[in-house]
Order: structure tokens, then sequence, then C-alpha cells
């Protein structure tokens, strides 16, 4: 099942016509402003597909490293990065209704209904920072979109880096 979650996955990578909707939540207690340095955790969950998981580590080192934090190992970092992923297929049921046989100003037909169905996939990513310390979450972003198939690695690279852009726009700094 594994297997599978990853190839679907690496196929079908956070692109399309719809949105990523990005959500935060966070420890309130936490002071971020003490933090200058980060590692990532990239064997976390997604070790089966190492394709995804590069691209999602180097797209977190990558946007970290814009906010002016410092990649270093994880024994000296102040907050070490983790990611989970999910698919799951999801249906969109639809039903429309008109009029059959109307003509002018009489009725002379019956009411019809069409039922459409549309199946997709939905992707999940999540990033959590994890005090080192205490080994709890402080900080937690989630995107969930639409799932668009991407026939090469460079349109997966792109939509994985696009995703995770849009999810670190929350995160501190």
């Amino acid at each position: 099942m594994k297997k599978i979650f990853g190839y679907i996955l690496a196929m079908v990578i956070f692109t399309g016509c719809s949105t990523l909707k990005v959500s935060v939540d966070y420890d309130e207690t936490y002071d971020f402003s003490k933090v200058e340095t980060f590692a990532v955790d990239g064997n976390y969950e997604q070790a089966k597909n190492t394709l995804f998981n590069d691209r999602v580590v180097a797209a977190l080192e990558n946007e970290l490293q814009l906010k002016s934090y410092k990649k270093v190992t994880p024994n000296s970092a102040d907050l070490i990065f983790v990611f989970h992923s999910n698919v799951r297929e999801k249906s969109d049921i639809q039903t429309s209704y008109g009029l059959s046989g109307y003509r002018g100003y009489r009725y002379g037909g019956m009411m019809m209904s069409t039922t459409n169905t549309y199946n997709y996939n939905e992707g999940t990513l999540i990033i959590d920072a994890l005090n080192p310390k205490t080994k709890k979450i402080v900080w937690r972003g989630t995107g969930v979109k639409e799932l668009r198939e991407n026939k090469t690695p460079q349109e997966r690279t792109q939509a994985v880096n696009e995703a995770i852009k849009k999810i670190m726009t929350k995160f501190p700094k």
C-alpha cells in the first residue's frame, strides 16, 4: 500500500487548476524570535518515495534559507522540520435540473435531473517544526489541494516548490 501511495504522490504532486488551501497552527508560548538555525529530517515518513522526499527537503531548505535561517546538523538546530503527506480519493456529486417539453407560456413537459460524479485525488502536505529540546511541535503548516498529474520531473519539482513556498509564507520572519 505504501508503494502505491508513494507512486501516486510522485505522479500527481500539488498542481492543477485548484488552489492550495493553507492553514497554520503554532504554540503561542514559543519564542520564534530566538530561532536562527534549522535542520530538515527528510527520512521522516516518505522514505519509500525518495524522489518526492528529496524534492520536499530541497524546497523546504531553500525557503528557510530565503528567510535568513541557517542550515545546521540536527544536533545543533533550533528547530527540526519534518513533513507528512497523504493522498485520498474523493468524489464530487452534482445534480442539475431542467424542464423538458416547455412551450412558450404553457408547461407541457416534465422535470428532468442529471447527476454527474467527478472523482479526484486530494493531497495533503503537512510541515512540522519541532523543538529539539522538548520534541514537541511548535509550528504546523498544512496545504491541501486537488492533485493533477505532472508528466515530467521538472513539473513535479516546480509543483513541490510552489506548494512549499505557499505553506512557508506563514512561517515567522
